[in-house]
């Protein structure tokens, strides 16, 4: 599949069908990847494909708009609900962006294989699917891993790859169709289930543990504004140091402005660096939007987000 991607992208560049292209590189340790421009078709061999492509590259294409031409990116199955959002934000044109389809087998989770693995993961060398298992080397030895014990949560409910109309595939997209163990919103359910006085207390123990580094911010497609209002001096939206009421206000303004905008994507999860849930909260917002509207973020094109869009029809989630 790894050369299948670079010669799509070596003929998309040489037939200058496409300005550049965005897909993963090698990052800076053999078992991380990296977002990798490649200019020209010499450049293709660059890119890499495998199990440890997690991220969501959709925010990276946001560039397109500034460009003559049209701008390829690798996609995975999930991601093209990024893109299916920022258009109908009106954030990039369909147009001006060459889909490349690239069928996945599941992601690794690197904070769960190294629980797993119980090393460091500056000493895993390599990480390669194999069937259901994934085989992880670690200086001289290899050992397999089933699938299901290092995934990447939201791999557990993968099911619209087939949604999009890619330009490019290289394979046959569908859904991964693991078994999971709960239900979608399990999760969500437990905290729910909760009085809200240990609720508060659960998110108040996660974010006063949060620096504000914004990682969660930076990594998020959704966040696309040229000026974030928490960077704001007037009015200042937040005092400078990472207290626990302004970090509380920091993550649910975030909340809002995601909900029917989230598409569980788990960047901000993935790159927080204290560990903390975020995922967890978004999906909140995510299982209230799918009660209330009937709405899934990323699906379908023609289909307006409920949050700027009025009906009659629509519950009261008050009442």
């Amino acid at each position: 599949m790894q050369d299948e991607l670079r010669e799509a992208v070596r003929e998309l560049l040489a037939d200058e069908e496409v300005e550049y292209c965005i897909g993963y590189g090698q990052g800076s340790q053999s078992h991380r990847v990296a977002p990798r421009f490649v200019l020209s078709a010499d450049d293709a061999d660059k890119l890499i494909w495998g199990p440890v492509c997690g991220q969501n590259l959709g925010k990276y294409v946001l560039g397109a708009k500034d460009v003559e031409g049209k701008v390829g990116i690798v996609l995975k199955g999930c991601d093209t609900r990024a893109i299916v959002e920022l258009i109908k934000q009106h954030q990039i044109e369909r147009d001006k962006i060459v889909a490349i389809g690239v069928p996945c087998r599941g992601q690794v989770d690197l904070r769960k294989l190294e629980r797993v693995l119980d090393v460091p993961l500056d000493q895993v060398t390599g990480v390669e699917e194999v069937g259901d298992e994934f085989q992880t080397t670690v200086g001289d030895e290899t050992r397999s891993i089933p699938k299901q014990e290092v995934l990447l949560d939201k791999c557990f409910r993968c099911k619209h790859p087939t949604s999009f109309h890619y330009d490019v595939t290289l394979g046959e997209m569908e859904p991964l169709n693991i078994e999971a163990e709960a239900s979608e919103y399990a999760s969500v359910e437990e905290l729910e289930a909760l009085p809200v006085e240990e609720r508060r207390a659960f998110w108040q123990r996660h974010f006063a543990r949060c620096i504000r580094c914004n990682a969660c911010r930076e990594a998020c497609y959704a966040c696309y504004c040229k000026e974030c209002l928490f960077d704001r001096n007037a009015p200042r939206w937040l005092a400078a140091p990472p207290l626990l009421s302004e970090n509380e206000m920091y993550h649910l303004i975030r909340a809002v402005h995601l909900a029917g905008r989230c598409i569980d994507c788990g960047e901000c999860e993935r790159v927080c660096p204290m560990n903390i849930p975020l995922g967890r909260l978004y999906r909140k917002l995510q299982k209230d939007v799918a009660e209330l509207f009937d709405y899934e973020a990323g699906i379908e094109l023609d289909t307006v987000p409920p949050l700027v869009n009025f009906d009659l029809e629509d519950q009261d989630p008050f009442s």
